[in-house]
């Protein structure tokens, strides 16, 4: 009976361990360790929740149209391959405190349109209320 019950909370603790080191998004790896994001999700899982938010919201893409293309300044062009899986980590796009930042997309007739920290804080707060 002992092993039975050794064995099924042995059970039960692989895989919980195994959801863990999977349940974050992969593109946090380019900033952090995966030891990092299991003690961060454990041990500050607002901050864990923060940097999933803001990996995925911090960030636009939009169709760059002539009036668009004067309108704002870019600080530059950006290599993107698939539109469905950027990392703002891997672009060393950091986003400034109150300003947007525009780049356009080499390639395509897209603009990356990064979102202020300011803005992207705001966002996640009003998040966590729903």
């Amino acid at each position: 009976m002992k092993n039975r019950l050794f064995l099924i909370t042995f059970i039960l603790f692989v895989g919980f361990a195994n959801a863990q080191n999977n349940s974050f998004d992969q593109r946090l790896l380019s900033k952090f360790s995966k030891d990092e994001l299991n003690n961060m999700q454990i041990k500050n899982p607002i901050a864990y929740a923060y940097w999933n938010f803001y990996v995925a919201t911090a960030y636009q893409v939009l169709d760059l149209s002539k009036e668009k293309s004067t309108k704002h300044e870019t600080k530059g062009t950006v290599k993107i391959k698939d539109f469905n899986t950027i990392n703002i980590f891997d672009l060393n796009c950091i986003p400034l405190e109150k300003d947007y930042q525009y780049f356009s997309i080499e390639g395509s007739k897209k603009l990356l349109v990064i979102l202020p920290e300011e803005l992207i804080k705001e966002n996640f707060v009003k998040s966590t209320k729903k």
